[in-house]
């Protein structure tokens, strides 16, 4: 096991020190770079929100219209061709 003088202790703190400080001062950086370069939260309105619920809404009847119309294709298509090439064996 090595021995340590009193130079390296004193140099370990010294590191340690120096090792928190940049720490804190990249972390003040940080934190002066964010409030500086992002956009302030604009606090929502009762009009954002029902404008967000509509937004929600659209896009739930996008997707069902979306639905009916492959799935009525579907339909469509195959009663074509049951009328088609079956409708004459009656």
């Amino acid at each position: 096991m090595p021995f340590k003088t009193i130079d390296d202790i004193e140099r370990e703190k010294h590191d340690e020190n120096r090792e928190k400080i940049k720490t804190e001062i990249s972390e003040d950086i940080n934190d002066v770079i964010g409030k500086v370069f992002r956009k302030p939260k604009k606090r929502k309105t009762w009009i954002d929100r029902v404008f967000s619920i509509l937004k929600i809404l659209g896009l739930m009847l996008v997707i069902v219209i979306i639905i009916d119309i492959v799935l009525g294709s579907v339909w469509l298509l195959k009663f074509l061709v049951k009328s088609l090439f079956f409708g004459g064996m009656r």
